[in-house]
């Protein structure tokens, strides 16, 4: 027990630490992404960590078995260069019982994958797209960013604020360009020093309030624009009505996808079924490749470790893919891809016994004359 403690918290904290390296690199990928679409004015500033925070456990799901595959490889290599594996091993500890020892907190984290990625994940996917569908569905008014302009997808309005007061309520230096419906062509103007919104807490209804401003309206080219001031105009904001987002396999539920007998429906749960068979196949293969020699370095074999891991999580997704347009098999499905690996990690956890029995035995003293 002594031993395995001393183990788990050196793989727990070496894990942690990869990981979160991990995280926070795709966290910063998708959080510029996400910023790219608020200053397009697609969605608000307010719900970018909400939707990315929705979108975490897929990111997990897929982070944490490879931190937990790199984690093995540094901790146990540190371990060899250090000569603890030396130490362990004249305490009788030998390969198959390290192997052994490390399926413990595999096993846990294996139970971690499945919770996300049979139940947290799909929740989460329909939580970010319907937040998503929300933002997109939104009118022209209701996602303003200072300094960038914006336009409905019918190009029929184009707004513009300058800038917005330090407490967030008010915008200041505002411009709303709409074209009238009833004759093309022509064209209205509003300009006011500022801008707030305005709810109706009796009909829900939602209300832009523009200041001390001025409304011009007319046709480009021609003479007959019209101009009026005001001190208070209000623009009501559409209700879209509430956000439906299409069904897909990825936001299905689980309990769903087994009832459900297409092809489509049935790679996808064995994909969520794979992400936590794949952990405590990934640490068989960790285990003896974490084997390094002091003179090699610790970080000889984690280059091609690594091009393991993708291949493998490569090959189940180029599965899932096939299956899901019917090239291959359901009755065959993507759980054939864990075979070879299972059988490459019991040959490299078994090398050295392989070895001597394969090597050829030497001639006897009186043979050899």
């Amino acid at each position: 027990m002594i031993i395995y403690r001393y183990l788990s918290r050196q793989l727990f904290w070496t894990t942690i630490a990869v990981s979160s390296v991990l995280v926070i690199i795709l966290v910063c990928g998708q959080f510029v992404r996400f910023l790219t679409d608020v200053a397009a004015g697609k969605i608000g500033s307010d719900v970018v960590f909400l939707v990315m925070a929705y979108q975490m456990p897929s990111m997990l799901q897929l982070i944490l078995p490879l931190g937990l595959f790199l984690g093995v490889m540094l901790c146990y290599g540190r371990m060899y260069l250090e000569n603890e594996m030396v130490v362990l091993e004249a305490s009788g500890m030998g390969p198959n019982r390290l192997t052994a020892l490390t399926m413990i907190p595999a096993l846990m984290m294996a139970g971690l994958i499945g919770f996300l990625s049979f139940y947290l994940s799909p929740a989460g996917w329909v939580e970010s797209e319907l937040l998503t569908e929300e933002q997109k569905r939104k009118s022209g008014l209701e996602v303003l960013t200072p300094g960038r302009f914006h336009s409905t997808k019918k190009g029929d309005m184009v707004t513009y604020i300058e800038s917005v007061t330090n407490d967030g309520d008010t915008m200041e230096t505002v411009f709303i360009v709409t074209q009238n419906k009833d004759i093309p062509g022509r064209l209205s103007l509003v300009r006011a020093d500022t801008a707030r919104y305005r709810g109706n807490t009796d009909t829900g209804a939602k209300f832009l309030v523009l200041e001390n401003g001025t409304r011009d309206e007319g046709s480009p080219g021609e003479g007959d624009f019209s101009r009026s001031s005001f001190e208070t105009y209000e623009i009501k904001i559409n209700d879209p009505g509430p956000a439906k987002i299409d069904e897909e396999y990825d936001n299905t539920a689980t309990l769903a996808l087994w009832d459900d007998d297409r092809p489509g429906a049935q790679a996808e749960l064995q994909w969520r079924l794979s992400l936590a068979l794949l952990v405590p196949i990934v640490v068989l293969l960790a285990v003896p490749l974490s084997k390094v020699n002091p003179r090699q370095g610790r970080y000889l074999k984690l280059l091609p470790s690594i091009m393991i891991h993708l291949v493998y999580i490569t090959l189940l997704m180029s599965a899932k893919n096939a299956m899901e347009k019917g090239k291959l098999p359901a009755e065959l499905g993507i759980m054939w891809v864990h075979i070879p690996f299972i059988i490459l990690g019991v040959l490299l956890n078994n090398w050295s016994t392989l070895k001597l029995r394969l090597r050829p035995e030497a001639p006897a003293i009186g043979e050899r004359s």
